[in-house]
């Protein structure tokens, strides 16, 4: 689901943009740094794109979600939670698929881009994901251009150096466009039959990482026209939200 995640995280870092008041310049970044953050819960999976994004860095960063996944599932489970479906070690789909961790990530980002140089980082790590992660939308040869380290690093180190010379985004925007891409990832999950932990560290019906489901829930990865959907609207849903936010 990675392209419906980067869709869906552009849709929402536009519409926190245009909140804000953005220019056109905010508008775009904070739509490409959404996309990027909606692929950042999938951190805790050893195949998803986050994982595969940035070689045995973001290699290295997801064994440790993944690590800190089971170690806090270890921690907080109930009599009742059997650490999930993926692996019953608590890692997909658990610590990184929680509000909290959603709150956590727009903090962290946002306080590491209060110096220039956090805010170059956070800029081009996110944008080059969400490049990454809308280029899969894209079919046939130009799909494989759009997927190359290079070609996607360059972009976005350009996209960082416009944004940062024009107009640096505020840390409290970009760490609220952050946790809002983090949380239509967890919001898309749950529309799926796997679910998400969304009331976790709460109790409910005996468990603490009781997996709250969509009633119309489809399997992911099975091409389901209702993720074909959500990716369509999203992606269209963006720039014409951008266009409606210059003109008003």
């Amino acid at each position: 689901m990675g392209s419906t995640h980067a869709a869906s995280g552009a849709l929402a870092g536009v519409a926190v943009a245009a909140v804000a008041g953005g220019a056109l310049v905010d508008l775009a970044a904070c739509g490409l740094v959404g996309a990027g953050a909606a692929l950042l819960p999938d951190l805790d999976h050893p195949e998803s794109t986050a994982t595969r994004s940035q070689g045995p860095a973001s290699q290295g960063l997801s064994r440790a979600v993944r690590a800190a996944s089971s170690a806090v599932w270890r921690a907080t489970r109930a009599p009742g939670d059997d650490g999930g479906l993926h692996d019953g070690l608590g890692r997909h789909r658990h610590l990184t698929h929680t509000l909290p961790a959603c709150a956590a990530a727009g903090v962290v980002c946002g306080a590491a881009a209060s110096t220039v140089p956090g805010a170059a980082v956070v800029l081009w790590v996110l944008v080059s994901l969400g490049l990454r992660g809308l280029g899969q939308c894209v079919r046939g040869q130009r799909r494989a251009a759009l997927s190359s380290w290079l070609t996607v690093s360059l972009a976005a180190l350009l996209v960082t150096g416009v944004v940062l010379g024009v107009a640096p985004p505020h840390p409290v925007l970009l760490g609220a466009v952050v946790a809002a891409g983090a949380l239509v990832h967890v919001l898309g999950d749950w529309a799926t039959s796997a679910g998400v932990p969304l009331a976790w560290p709460l109790m409910v019906r005996g468990k603490r990482w009781w997996m709250f489901r969509s009633p119309l829930a489809f399997r992911a990865g099975d091409g389901a026209w209702q993720e074909r959907v959500l990716r369509w609207a999203c992606g269209l849903g963006a720039p014409a939200l951008c266009v409606w936010a210059m003109m008003g």
